[in-house]
């Protein structure tokens, strides 16, 4: 699992505001840096300058960093298509090959001796694409994918969509990233988001975040720069192997809120009607703490535990797939906030999840 941020030179962003990002970046869990070596033609000196205090930053913190690239980029940085030592030498982690170049010329760049890491469009992938880049000899040990974002709203991916494009990279074993929003600080010129899917558009960062790891994405990279503290220190805590839920409290008790802070993990053969766990009844030490009390209906999203008129069931934890009747052995404790209730169709047999208490306004 990777998190990352986008350097923006030029644009609305400063030299010193991007370098201060690095650091808080890194201070928060980020390993890598996008950004774009499409350097203009008029003040390419400046922007190179730019560019070199950028890589010195991020080497500095063993941030990785993938530029984007056109043939033009080479003519600029003084180097040979053919030859991508002086790229590795500046400390650039990888490069990402979207416009320009052919597949023969992808491939040949992933042979390179460099550990240098080429970076394919996602978005538009096929597997005639993939299949060319075989037969030319592709290292794909080398080869990482990204999709693009999309500044204009209507024109993000579907979720669909994305799906497809993951499961022919996944049969290369292909490392794949995505975008998501920023909703402090959108990018000029449209300021309206830099998502890969377009339901993000208008999302939290994190909740954007933990949506595209459930689906698969290994590398989460903000689209947008200059991203606000906040939205930094809730994705850099995001852990991909469990799933971390909001959840507003319903007057539980102090046993059903220790059992509500533990890790959880829905049982293996996963049940129709909910997501179970079974670890607050390995807890239960007195029966006769968990009285019956908020015997509501239990609507999706709604967050349970079997109180002691369930016997051996007593401190087992729920949360409803569909709607379900009140039942006195069983006390409704809290309910996930409604904008990550979503993601609750991702908790699969086995999957590991968490609650984080939502403070009131």
């Amino acid at each position: 699992m990777t998190k990352g941020i986008s350097i923006y030179l030029g644009l609305d962003y400063g030299l010193d505001e991007n370098l201060k990002l690095i650091e808080k970046a890194y201070k928060k869990g980020f390993k890598r840096i996008f950004t774009s070596l499409h350097i203009p033609e008029a003040n390419y000196k400046r922007f190179l300058k730019e560019f070199n205090e950028i890589v010195k930053t991020s080497n500095k913190y063993n941030m990785e960093i993938i530029a984007d690239i056109s043939p033009r980029t080479f003519k600029y940085l003084g180097c040979d298509a053919n030859d991508l030592k002086l790229l590795k030498e500046k400390g650039i982690y990888g490069i990402r090959t979207d416009f320009g170049f052919t597949e023969k010329e992808i491939a040949s760049f992933s042979r390179n001796d460099y550990g240098l890491k080429i970076e394919i469009n996602a978005s538009t992938i096929t597997e005639d694409f993939i299949k060319k880049l075989e037969g030319f000899g592709a290292n794909f040990n080398n080869i990482l994918a990204s999709h693009n974002y999309y500044p204009r709203p209507n024109t993000g991916l579907s979720k669909k969509t994305l799906l497809e494009k993951n499961n022919i990279l996944r049969k290369y074993e292909i490392e794949i990233g995505a975008f998501i929003p920023s909703q402090n600080n959108p990018r000029a010129p449209i300021y309206e988001g830099l998502p890969t899917l377009e339901e993000h558009r208008n999302l939290r960062a994190d909740i954007c975040a933990k949506h595209l790891f459930v689906l698969g994405i290994d590398s989460v990279i903000f689209g947008d720069g200059i991203p606000s503290d906040k939205e930094l220190k809730l994705v850099g805590g995001i852990d991909k192997d469990i799933l971390n839920l909001r959840i507003k409290l319903l007057n539980p008790t102090d046993m059903e809120k220790k059992i509500l802070s533990l890790e959880h993990t829905n049982r293996i053969d996963e049940a129709r009607d909910v997501i179970r766990s079974t670890v607050g009844r390995n807890i239960v030490t007195d029966i006769e703490k968990f009285y019956p009390h908020d015997n509501l209906e239990r609507n999706f999203g709604y967050v349970t535990i079997d109180n002691k008129k369930y016997k051996r069931y007593c401190g087992e934890l729920q949360i409803p797939k569909k709607e379900l009747p009140p039942d006195e052995r069983v006390n409704v404790v809290g309910e996930i906030v409604e904008e990550e209730k979503f993601l609750i169709n991702y908790i699969k047999g086995n999957t590991k999840f968490k609650f984080t208490v939502e403070e009131e306004k």
